[in-house]
């Protein structure tokens, strides 16, 4: 057996990272019964069946640092919360709410401002001296011409991070 990371999910087929390859597999019929169902995040142990074509089995579900059942994921080791400057406005209600969250998981939560070019830096720099005075980290990005990736992408290394804000903040993915 070998150990692998849940990357993905679609219907009853997950797709497991063992070192460089991704195999897609089901889980073993005894599985099914049991309560703890696999999600994204988890390791897991693995049958191959056909290493050619990239199949398994998932033969056990290894235990979780962290959980969250919305979205359900496991063993995040942090969370960006992207805020926009406008279109959409800034929700902070909906952030705090967030941090709270990420914060009772124990999933250490970094606050992204994108957009910043819609609005004067001195609101910026209002809102980042609020929650960098309660140790939050800020990160501000221009997403669309890739402003502040780079120090986004410094912030991903070695880390099992998931994105999370409002439709229309341009939560961001790259390679």
């Amino acid at each position: 057996m070998v150990k692998g990371q849940i990357i993905g999910n679609i219907s009853n087929l997950y797709e497991v990272q063992v070192e460089n390859n991704i195999l897609v597999c089901t889980l073993r019929g005894k599985m099914k019964q049991e309560e703890l169902s696999p999600v994204v995040g988890d390791y897991v142990e693995i049958e191959e069946l056909e290493t050619e074509k990239k199949k398994g089995v998932i033969e056990k579900v290894l235990p979780r640092k962290t959980y969250s059942k919305r979205p359900k994921i496991a063993n995040l080791s942090q969370i960006i919360f992207v805020l926009s400057c406008k279109a959409p406005k800034p929700d902070f209600l909906l952030l705090d709410k967030q941090l709270a969250y990420a914060e009772y998981l124990k999933i250490k939560p970094i606050i992204c401002i994108n957009k910043i070019d819609l609005v004067k830096p001195e609101q910026i720099q209002e809102w980042k001296k609020i929650y960098e005075k309660i140790g939050y980290s800020i990160l501000q990005t221009k997403a669309k011409e890739k402003v502040g990736i780079e120090a986004l992408k410094q912030v991903l290394q070695g880390e099992i991070t998931a994105f999370a804000g409002n439709s229309g903040v341009r939560k961001i993915y790259f390679n």
